[in-house]
């Protein structure tokens, strides 16, 4: 079935309401009051509801295919010269060949001469500016009507994936491993037990005094990465491997706090943890200015019920953020999750 172009959902409106009009306007400047004639009429009619329905779809598809080439809202005056031009034209093809066609059936004794064609044509070009802005504002209440349901939407996405993050922060768990891996620490090795602590209270610190926060800088955000790393570390021991390679100069890069424990907790709950296959991860950042977080893959055989709904929030935090996604690649070997880094000078949508 082929689809028809369609500028905005009131097009089919608007042609049903001025169709009528512009073809009774065209065939009575034409042929005047022979146009009522019991054989003008139905012909006449005809005749023009055909070439204008047919020439409509054509300006349709003109205005479609200028709005995908030129999208921008700064593009608007080149957008809308190309198309009035083009417009013009195809309007004055269209009366011309209903001229032509009326001349040919001599449908009334008292066709219009080729002044009524002229008249016809400079009516037609203030016709073709009044529909195009008519269309243009349609389209862009349309447009603002859209924006607006989907900034509310987004809104609340961001509110849940925030409650989600902040039960994630405040996971049981990890608390109670962490106090398990101190007490341990306690009686067996005291110096190490302080270390332990220290890095912990910098875990805790980090999630009370940035868990409000919309952005971090990449290099708070690793602060933060290390810390959280190193009690892991201390309950896995040789188990787990990180690696950083990240340029001074990529630091001052923002993202959303506790975005790298999400990460770092998911690829610790999908994979097997051991001495003799150690999990390792590296933090690099690409050539694209993107954050790449790579694990190699060896799952458990309970990975079908990790819950993954912290990389799904965080990704739809940074389609609020940026209008990005992350990106997640699956090789079989290698897991390579890409997260978008924003620029301290990038404007962000919420």
């Amino acid at each position: 079935m082929i689809k028809l172009p369609q500028y905005t959902r009131q097009d089919r409106l608007i042609i049903l309401i001025i169709m009528p009009v512009l073809a009774f306007m065209v065939n009575f400047v034409y042929l005047g009051s022979g146009y009522f004639t019991l054989w003008a009429f139905p012909v006449a009619t005809l005749v023009s509801v055909v070439a204008i329905t047919v020439a409509w779809q054509v300006l349709t598809w003109i205005a479609v295919t200028l709005r995908n080439r030129f999208p921008d809202d700064k593009q608007l005056i080149r957008r809308l010269s190309i198309a009035l031009v083009l417009f013009v034209i195809i309007t004055a093809l269209t009366f011309s060949g209903i001229f032509w066609v009326f001349s040919k059936l001599s449908i009334t004794s008292n066709f219009a001469d080729e002044t009524r064609l002229k008249w016809m044509l400079m009516a037609g070009v203030i016709i073709n500016i009044f529909i195009t802005l008519l269309h243009e504002g349609i389209s862009g209440f349309e447009k603002w009507k859209t924006t607006i349901t989907e900034t509310e939407a987004l809104k609340t996405e961001y509110m849940q994936s925030r409650l989600l993050g902040l039960k994630s922060q405040l996971n049981p768990h990890f608390l109670f491993n962490s106090l398990n891996s101190l007490s341990c620490l306690i009686h067996d090795e005291p110096v190490k037990a302080e270390k332990f602590l220290d890095e912990m209270s910098k875990v805790y610190r980090y999630l009370l005094k940035n868990s409000d926060e919309q952005l971090v800088d990449l290099s708070t955000e690793l602060q933060f990465t290390r810390s959280y790393f190193y009690l892991l570390k201390e309950r896995h021991g040789e188990g787990l491997e990180l690696t950083i390679d990240i340029e001074e100069s990529q630091m001052s890069r923002q993202l959303p706090p506790l975005t790298l424990q999400i990460l770092l907790e998911s690829a610790f709950n999908m994979n097997a943890i051991s001495k003799d296959q150690p999990l390792k991860i590296a933090l690099t950042v690409t050539e694209n200015g993107w954050l790449q977080i790579k694990n190699n893959v060896q799952r458990k055989l309970t990975d079908t019920l990790v819950d993954r709904t912290g990389i799904q929030n965080l990704s739809k935090k940074f389609r609020l953020l940026c209008n990005k996604y992350i990106i997640v690649k699956d090789t079989g070997a290698y897991q390579m999750i890409n997260v978008p880094l924003i620029g301290e000078k990038e404007e962000v949508l919420i």
